[in-house]
């Protein structure tokens, strides 16, 4: 008989039985987990030692339960609010509300963190949870702190407490009121047990009820042997309740070996025969089927759990393959490694269409807020105004909320940003897990796993065994071909890259006007055109690189080079097209304000400048791109197609004829405000420029393009022959020849204009004004029109001085030249010159000869020399010996000197700058 079967033990073993101990003196913790898990045998426990009127205030106390919900403290443990309820709770408040409620008080069993978090912190901070954690531990550490010196103080009462205990226990047990004494009631216990034993003597036999007590014997001690796989369904769901995969799945595997070595399926040499002959019946066995198929649901419920974590995009790569080596070791039968990928495969490409379509509705509604119903080269004019402006900043990073088309540009350039940062997070995973799939990563791994159990063999793991599908290989590489293909798509069909070519149409003018692609604004200019698609091919061109990287198989990567060049090639005309229609206005946006570092010229001139150099330097990016390289810094030093140079020299080349052009319609076409709120603040700047006058246009673009001839073509001919390794000698020598012409045509202009006033002048005074000039007598002055018509030199003088100095020695010298021609034309017209009119006209000519000597050229003084010849080759005959002609000629000189003299104020602009000092300083 068992020692703890004798009266007198049977105390110490309920002790025993309670705590489950193996001595009364043991010598280390040990925690109970079976009771943990069987909290109904605990409840039994505590009734053997229970008091009748102890269970009556058990039962109270559960009864009185849901009154403790109403002191169970609310605060925030993180410190953060005052309450993790929004609103306070009211003492009608009903029960089951405060019960689902204090779920969420962390002194509360049923305490979830990430239920708490969800709930309650939903909208809080990182930055506030960071230091709530840090308030969470500082106030265990305190309660710690709390609790040892609680035990410290009060340790002797426990002492005391304790020995109080004993005692009292001693005194029970000497006086036999104890459960093995049956509370002093154990005689009449035995008096009856002996009875009734002499009744099963002669009623029953004993032989019958000694099997019995052994089946239950036997039947304890096959609970106590194998309680691990009795408990293992509620240790399963325990696991997964507190999301402890790898100890689930651990226990699983254990409870498997076990259930195959009680089934026979597998030997196992820590079973003896003893031991395989000690009471396991078909009926027992029939007990662990039940506990296994329990056991079985709950393992499907997990692999469940593990597949929809595995359709988890968001989840990292190692996440992801250390749930697909869970589900091998589950022998899930669906191959979770293929579920993954599939899965991934199609979350990634629906992903893709979510982001493009969400991107395109962001585009087309800041297109409709930007209100361009039409195409305008007003609107387009303005907007390039501002852009080059903006050139010597970063105009990608400029307050898009300022400008609407940056906007617009902007969520262009988010659509391929979203679409490559979707690509490089996605794929380099996906192919990484294909790449193991297709090498049998997973399938080595599930063999290995097999290994150690040889007898046991799962449909799954001979399946693995065979070798790898060659269906999924190619099924792999097909999706993530597809993956590429898909991105490639996107962005091909949202910048029209299947068109080779943009579209041509004839303008109402009978003109050729390109149809720009859709993707572009309405009235976008060539800058921002040039800035965004830059910033949009390195990005893609960033992208290409980075999926190259990860060597893709087969002809994937093929689709993203395909898409590169298409993308280049496609971006290289857009730029070329936006920068010749630009062109074509450019004359628009000339304010007529002189440029503040070169008074000579207008700012135009820089405008072009900055504008031309930006759109030929966008082209010599984009086309210089590659498609694969380690360092995108090193693409400025590829070779660039021969069909690109051409394609961007022909529009380098017709941008400026093109701004040529213009300049006719910009000189002899009335000033038009660009933007009629500005011009208020333009006309300040201008100061005493009389824009609508057609002369001042004329000079300030004749100065223009005599800049233009002696520094801006060239400099920007020398940068496009230094980046795209060309020569464009012959093409520079045209550009000056056509400078040359409009230079001719707009300066002849306004020398015309001007020479005609003059000749007017010099006509109707000398044959229209009723002189004789055989017959008037000796000069007493110079004649009126002569100073009409030098004052009106003066008047042309003031006028160039005012906008274009350096344009008056060109002026003055061609007027000089056509009213000596004029001059010399007027006087053949006069048949005979008197002694009078010979010295008259001889004083006039010499007079303007003198007062315009520092413009007088070559032809002009041949011409002066042919005036003289033909005064006096018209001198009356008769009066050509005359004894006092030297005597006049003095007179005549004398009157010279003396009409300088008196004019010397009015024609002082006609003197070079130190004659001009000293006559003002003699005055």
């Amino acid at each position: 008989m068992n020692r703890t079967d004798l009266p007198e033990y049977a105390e110490d073993a309920a002790i025993l039985r309670f705590y489950h101990l193996d001595s009364l003196d043991p010598e280390e913790w040990i925690d109970d987990e079976t009771m943990d898990n069987n909290p109904e045998q605990e409840k039994e426990s505590m009734q053997q030692f229970q008091h009748p009127e102890e269970e009556m205030n058990t039962s109270l106390t559960k009864s009185q339960s849901a009154n403790d919900l109403q002191i169970i403290d609310s605060s925030d443990p993180l410190g953060i609010y005052s309450s993790i309820f929004p609103d306070e709770l009211s003492r009608h408040t009903n029960l089951s509300v405060l019960k689902e409620k204090s779920s969420l008080m962390i002194a509360n069993k049923a305490f979830n963190p990430r239920r708490f978090l969800l709930q309650v912190h939903k909208d809080t901070s990182y930055n506030d949870l960071v230091l709530g954690e840090k308030r969470l531990r500082e106030d265990v550490d305190m309660r710690a702190e709390a609790l040892k010196s609680l035990v410290h103080q009060n340790f002797d009462r426990f002492v005391s407490a304790k020995n109080t205990i004993d005692h009292v226990y001693e005194e029970m047990k000497s006086k036999q009121l104890n459960e093995n004494k049956g509370y002093g009631t154990i005689d009449i216990k035995r008096a009856l047990d002996d009875a009734n034993t002499r009744a099963e003597q002669v009623y029953g036999p004993v032989v019958e009820r000694r099997q019995r007590v052994e089946k239950v014997r036997s039947t304890l001690y096959i609970l106590q042997r194998y309680r691990f796989l009795f408990n293992l369904p509620s240790s399963l769901l325990e696991s997964i309740k507190q999301t402890k995969y790898e100890t689930a799945i651990r226990d699983y595997k254990k409870g498997k070996y076990l259930y195959q070595v009680l089934k026979g399926d597998v030997e196992s040499n820590g079973i003896t025969d003893v031991d395989k002959d000690s009471g396991i019946t078909d009926l027992h066995r029939k007990v662990f089927d039940k506990i296994w198929a329990e056991v079985s649901k709950i393992v499907v419920e997990l692999q469940n759990i593990l597949l929809r974590m595995l359709a988890d995009p968001w989840r990292s790569m190692d996440d992801q393959e250390k749930t697909i080596n869970f589900l091998f070791d589950l022998d899930t039968k669906e191959d979770p490694a293929w579920f993954y990928l599939d899965s991934q495969y199609r979350w990634i490409t629906g992903l893709m269409q979510e982001t493009y379509a969400a991107s395109i509705k962001k585009i087309n509604m800041l297109k409709q807020e930007d209100n361009d119903s039409e195409e305008s080269d007003v609107k387009r004019s303005i907007s390039l105004k501002t852009a080059i402006e903006q050139i010597p900043l970063k105009i990608s990073e400029l307050n898009n909320d300022t400008y609407p088309e940056l906007q617009i540009w902007q969520a262009i350039s988010d659509l391929v940003k979203s679409q490559s940062a979707l690509l490089l997070r996605c794929l380099p995973d996906f192919w990484r897990l294909s790449k193991a799939f297709i090498e049998g990563k997973f399938a080595n791994k599930a063999n290995g796993g097999a290994a150690s159990t040889p007898s046991f063999d799962s449909p799954s793991s001979r399946r693995r065994r065979v070798g790898m599908d060659m269906g999924k290989v190619e099924q792999c590489q097909r999706m993530t071909r597809e993956i590429v293909n898909q991105y490639a798509s996107l962005i091909s069909d949202y910048f029209s890259l299947e068109e080779k070519q943009i579209q041509v149409r004839k303008a109402a003018d009978g003109s050729n006007k390109f149809i720009m692609p859709s993707f572009l604004p309405l009235n976008a200019n060539s800058v921002y055109v040039s800035e965004f698609l830059t910033l949009i091919i390195s990005d893609l061109a960033n992208c290409v690189n980075d999926i190259n990287a990860i060597n893709l198989a087969g002809e994937a990567f093929s689709g993203l080079a395909s898409l590169m060049e298409e993308t280049r090639s496609k971006f290289v005309d857009v730029v070329c097209k936006c920068w010749e229609r630009d062109a074509k206005t450019f004359y628009m946006l000339e304010e007529w304000i002189l440029d503040p570092q070169n008074a000579q010229i207008t700012t135009l001139l820089k405008r072009y400048y900055d504008y031309h150099k930006f759109c030929a330097r966008s082209a010599y990016k984009i086309a210089s791109l590659s498609a694969v390289s380690l360092d995108i810094s090193e693409q400025e030093k590829r070779t660039i197609a021969p069909n690109y140079i051409e394609k961007v020299r022909e529009s380098f080349l017709d941008s400026t004829y093109s701004f040529l052009d213009g300049l006719i319609q910009l000189t002899f076409t009335d000033y038009t405000p660009l933007n009629d709120r500005e011009e208020l603040m333009l006309a300040k700047k201008r100061e005493k420029i009389d824009i609508h006058s057609m002369d001042v246009r004329i000079l300030l673009t004749v100065s223009n393009l005599d800049h233009m001839r002696s520094s801006v073509m060239r400099k920007l001919i020398d940068l496009f022959e230094s980046a795209f390794n060309v020569r464009m000698e012959e093409d520079y020598r045209t550009q000056i020849d056509v400078v040359d012409k409009l230079d001719e045509i707009f300066f002849g202009d306004y020398i015309k204009r001007k020479s005609q006033l003059i000749r007017d002048i010099i006509r109707q005074g000398i044959l229209m004004s009723g002189i004789d000039w055989s017959s008037i007598p000796k000069p007493q002055e110079v004649h009126p029109f002569v100073y009409e018509a030098l004052m009106t030199l003066v008047m042309v003088h003031s006028q160039i001085s005012s906008v274009a100095k350096q344009l008056i020695p060109r002026a003055l010298s061609k007027l000089l030249e056509n009213m000596a021609s004029d001059c010399l034309d007027s006087f053949r017209q006069v048949e005979r010159f008197g002694m009078g009119g010979m010295l008259q006209a001889t004083l006039e000519i010499e007079f303007m000869h003198q007062t315009l000597s520092q413009y007088v050229t070559s032809a002009a003084s041949d011409t002066l020399q042919s005036i003289y010849q033909t005064i006096e080759q018209a001198y009356d005959p008769q009066q050509q010996h005359s004894g006092n002609l030297q005597s006049e000629l003095s007179h005549v000189k004398e009157l010279l000197v003396f009409s300088r003299k008196s004019t010397v104020v009015q024609f002082l602009c006609f003197k070079q700058n130190k004659d001009r000092k000293k006559t003002q300083t003699s005055h």
